[in-house]
């Protein structure tokens, strides 16, 4: 009989027999469901016939591979061969594989035991068993055994090793043991077979008994059964018929669960089990239950940080999690959902292209992404793809939090922390001497169709589609250098933004003009997160924060003479007066996104910045013909 067993991915563990022919693939209609986003929905089909397995390429996208080697043709299978969909392997495991020199395999059969058979055991709590007073050399015996096993656990990444390492230490604590059987499960019915070791391989497969296991597996205890009254084994009295004369089956329990049962038998009537025995097994067992959960737990870690991984490849950052947990589907098609969509995109960016190589150009374009990319996951976004040296971002999708506000204000808050960042990243590259990059950006709020576009066979994509994606890339192509305009829906939606009221906006393909402000100020608390540009000292400044006392923090190049320093607004949009002198209040600590700039506290005679940041936005005074971009 063959089964295949999950090694890695989400039922990593999970046997799968194998009854006739089936299809293998990421679609739950398959008959081997591989929910692996790098699989293919039918992506190989297995052939048996009674014999022999064979497993065939169904022109999966990734292509299908046995033991690392991308097959061709239909390949025939062994024993403890390996089989890769995607990234999930499945071991190809048969009853009565061949065994290694040290008389370990990989699997083995049960079987039941006749009614009665289990009558007269002695069974024992963990706790009993564990506090059994010993003598010196079962005690000392214990402690060995202990010792062996602790060793082993530093391998936890090697299950297999632990389980061959636990059964060897048991081997030299119990001389009379013949045969050891580990299974792991907590389902007394449902037990799987990872491990065994006889003293004297290479008679018929090994069996161990399902109903002394099951009997512990169920009472979380440890078992030890005796033949009684020397019976025959020819009369059928020996447990299961297996010539089993004596054993000891131990749950392996860690905390309250259960993880799997640990048999030792012998077939020598004359060195039967004792109770001590019996203690000595629960110690090693108790050893080995804390390996093989910290062990499964180290597995579902990288079990988790590799699905994750391979989700990221296609989706962006927080549609990973939700993909892997099961909250959204990762098939083509797509939903429905409300959120908030920005776009930007380098100004000048043709003309920067043409003064530098590709390589200088890549260069620029990473290091300036990965600096924009922080700015839009600090604020709960995703990254929907890079267009060139545009960003396509948005919130909201699917929905973690209720109402619009949530992912608006997300949006702005990014949008404006984008700009700053800007800035920083300009000051050293102008202390580097290389000119200064400039972006413009642009929000939008409303109904999208969010899910995987593509090919079914090829790439598939996660993005959004609809009248509010494109309306939003519309307004990104009218923002200025520094600015970030948002619709109308994104301002009232974000409930808390300050700016200015820009001209009706008449964007390609809308039949009426579009609504546009440009955000300056977004309340976060009881502050305002800002980014005004200003001149102060003859100098380039940036106002990033009023604080809850109506002071300013202010950005501004070292060696500039803030001290009754004339501050003046520079917004293209709005041409604003000066808002008075700056007075120092206190040096604040410098930010790595600061770059070459350092930060202070100011006072200003109008906390308002000339009526900025009034609850009424002041109106762009000229047209879109007089912004020059």
């Amino acid at each position: 009989m063959y089964e295949l067993v999950f090694i890695n991915g989400p039922r990593a563990g999970e046997p799968f027999r194998v009854n006739g022919p089936f299809v293998s693939g990421r679609s739950p209609d398959c008959g081997l469901e591989v929910p692996d986003p790098n699989a293919s929905r039918q992506h190989a089909h297995f052939i048996f016939d009674g014999t022999h397995l064979t497993v065939a390429d169904n022109r999966s996208a990734n292509g299908t591979f046995v033991n690392e080697t991308r097959i061709a043709a239909p390949t025939v299978l062994r024993a403890n061969d390996v089989v890769r969909l995607g990234e999930t392997k499945l071991k190809v495991v048969t009853h009565g594989a061949q065994k290694d020199d040290g008389g370990n395999s990989s699997i083995f059969a049960f079987r039941d035991a006749a009614e009665g058979d289990l009558g007269a055991s002695l069974v024992m709590s963990m706790d009993e068993a564990r506090d059994q007073v010993l003598d010196p050399d079962a005690l000392r015996a214990r402690l060995n055994a202990i010792q062996r096993v602790s060793t082993a656990l530093v391998r936890i990444d090697q299950i297999d090793a632990v389980l061959a390492e636990i059964l060897s230490a048991l081997f030299e604590v119990f001389p009379q043991a013949d045969r050891g059987f580990l299974m792991l499960g907590k389902d007394p019915e449902a037990m799987v077979p990872r491990a065994v070791k006889e003293r004297k391989p290479g008679g018929p497969p090994p069996t161990a008994s399902r109903s002394l296991c099951a009997n512990a597996l169920a009472k979380l205890g440890a078992v030890l059964w005796q033949e009684g009254g020397g019976a025959d084994f020819a009369a059928g009295m020996s447990l299961v018929g297996l010539s089993i004369r004596h054993a000891m089956a131990v749950a392996l329990v860690a905390g309250d669960e259960p993880l799997g049962v640990l048999q030792i038998d012998t077939t020598d009537a004359r060195r039967a089990f004792t109770k001590d025995d019996l203690a000595l097994a629960a110690a090693v067992a108790s050893q080995a239950a804390i390996a093989l959960h910290n062990a499964f737990l180290l597995q579902k870690t990288e079990r988790d940080a590799a699905m994750r991984t391979n989700l990221l490849r296609f989706l962006p950052g927080p549609l990973a999690e939700q993909a892997r947990s099961g909250a959204i589907d990762v098939g083509l098609g797509g939903r429905s959902y409300q959120g908030t969509v920005l776009f930007s995109d380098v100004i000048g960016f043709t003309a920067m292209s043409e003064r530098l190589t590709p390589e200088q150009v890549i260069a620029v374009m990473n290091a300036y992404f990965d600096s924009m990319v922080r700015a839009v996951q600090n604020d709960g976004g995703a990254i929907d793809k890079f267009i060139g040296d545009a960003i396509m971002a948005f919130w909201g999708i699917p929905p973690e939090k209720e109402g619009a506000a949530d992912h608006a204000r997300s949006g702005i808050a990014s949008a404006l922390a984008m700009q700053t960042l800007l800035v920083g990243f300009n000051s050293e590259r102008q202390a580097a001497g290389e000119s200064p990059l400039a972006h413009g950006i642009g929000l939008n709020t409303g109904a999208v169709v969010a899910g995987n576009i593509g090919s079914q066979a090829s790439t598939i994509s996660y993005t959004l589609l609809g009248d509010t994606v494109n309306t939003a890339s519309r307004i990104e192509h009218a923002a200025m250098a520094g600015q970030v305009l948002a619709s109308r829906a994104t301002w009232d939606a974000a409930n808390g933004a300050f700016g200015v009221r820009m001209p009706p906006l008449v964007a390609r393909n809308k039949a009426e003009p579009v609504e546009v402000f440009s955000v300056r100020g977004l309340v976060q608390g009881t502050e305002i997160l800002l980014h005004v540009p200003v001149r102060i000292g003859g100098a380039s400044g940036l106002l990033v924060r009023r604080l809850a006392d109506r002071s300013f923090v202010l950005l501004y190049p070292p060696g500039t003479v803030v001290a009754d320093a004339t501050v003046e607004p520079v917004l293209p949009e709005w041409p604003c007066a000066a808002v008075g002198s700056a007075a120092p209040v206190e040096n604040l600590p410098v930010q790595v996104a600061d770059g070459r700039l350092v930060r202070i506290r100011i006072t200003l005679p109008d906390p308002t910045l000339g009526g900025l940041l009034s609850t009424e936005p002041p109106v762009c005074p000229v047209g879109w013909d007089q912004l020059v971009r």
